[in-house]
């Protein structure tokens, strides 16, 4: 049902019924910040999620209305809206969106379920194939929200439902996707392109400081293929401050890794977070992401980055001039990478004007543009 306070969006000089399906809104991330994004785009777009928790998410979303998923109220934690996957599967499949032109999904593995509307059309922004199915390897058992037994059992089934994720996702009318890195796996998981569009940074909500501090600083989900242990085990080695922003299943292995030379700092608000990335001496981003927005928002703030040489880092962060990279995901390395930066003048001036190419005005414009293309 579309609500009655649904207003018409003109695409190419039509009115058009637009609405937003996002996996899920129950934590502050990048995709959230994306969808929070083609919101503003779309403004009068009716947004659909699985679960809402508006105090683990990013405060934008309380001015809008919410349409979530039998069994939202169920869901008090990120951990326990995982553990109900089918349930969401079931529920998106089951949304009616008849009444919609064009229906825009921003998702993983969740929302890009949703029916396409017989006289509309499904454009995706793809983040990236569910990692769980197609990369399963890069977690480790703690990263997951379930038993061992529970997880040996998917394993079981996880064919078949790479074959179910395959057939809803080539019902998608259209798809987007994040970075050429995404594009490639895309490609290589279903078959299909995608356009690159990289998401959004509103690059002049970041400011630059006017004197940096003597600490590197990780912003990252501790979860196992993020790599944040090689962070810790460099700086420790190097005897060099670590300031470590947010949390996750992580956490007890990661502390035991650390030492005197490292801070937990757990979640920090938006203000905070800026002017740790204005202050820091760099950006340490030691895992691979399919694109990765903390090197961009770093960027932003003229502070810049050591990156593993893999994924999206290679999209977006300029060797020599906005960062540096290190080759392989072993301690030594991240140190070499790290002694090398050290004896590298970076421009903060520089810096910030790359991450222009992220700025949020290019991301609406050229959404608007797809958009307008293949309605």
């Amino acid at each position: 049902m579309i609500s009655k306070d649904n207003l018409l969006t003109r695409i190419d000089g039509l009115p058009r019924r637009i609405a937003i399906a996002h996996d899920a809104l129950v934590v502050a991330g990048g995709a959230e910040r994306l969808t929070a994004i083609l919101s503003q785009t779309f403004p009068d777009a009716d947004i659909y999620t699985s679960a809402y928790l508006p105090e683990k998410t990013y405060p934008y979303f309380k001015t809008k209305k919410i349409h979530t998923l039998p069994g939202a109220l169920l869901v008090k934690s990120e951990r326990q809206f995982k553990r109900l996957f089918p349930l969401w599967l079931l529920g998106f499949r089951g949304l009616d969106l008849s009444g919609y032109d064009l229906v825009i999904s921003s998702s993983t593995y969740l929302a890009k379920f949703i029916r396409t509307p017989k006289c509309g059309k499904h454009v995706c922004y793809l983040h990236s194939p569910f990692r769980f199915l197609w990369k399963r390897k890069s977690y480790s058992v703690e990263s997951l929200p379930f038993n061992r037994l529970v997880i040996a059992a998917i394993d079981l089934i996880r064919p078949m439902i790479q074959q179910l994720d395959k057939h809803y996702t080539n019902q998608i009318s259209y798809l987007i996707t994040n970075s050429q890195n995404t594009a490639s796996f895309i490609r290589k998981v279903y078959g299909r392109d995608a356009e690159v569009i990289y998401p959004p940074v509103e690059v002049n909500q970041y400011n630059i400081a006017s004197e940096r501090k003597d600490y590197y600083l990780v912003v990252s989900r501790l979860i196992s293929y993020k790599r944040v242990d090689l962070a810790i085990q460099a700086c420790e080695q190097m005897h060099r401050k670590l300031l470590i922003v947010g949390d996750g299943p992580e956490l007890e292995p990661l502390q035991r890794v650390a030492g005197e030379y490292t801070e937990f700092l757990g979640k920090v608000g938006e203000k905070a977070l800026k002017k740790l990335y204005s202050e820091a001496r760099g950006l340490i981003f030691p895992g691979m992401d399919d694109f990765g927005m903390t090197p961009i928002e770093a960027q932003a703030s003229g502070c810049p980055i050591i990156a593993f040489h893999a994924g999206g880092a290679i999209e977006t962060v300029i060797e020599n001039v906005t960062g540096v990279f290190f080759q392989n995901q072993t301690v030594a390395d991240l140190i070499a990478g790290l002694e090398r930066f050290e004896k590298i003048y970076f421009d903060a001036q520089n810096i910030r004007q790359a991450a222009m190419r992220f700025d949020v005005s290019v991301f609406q414009k050229k959404i608007r543009g797809f958009i307008h293309s293949v309605m």
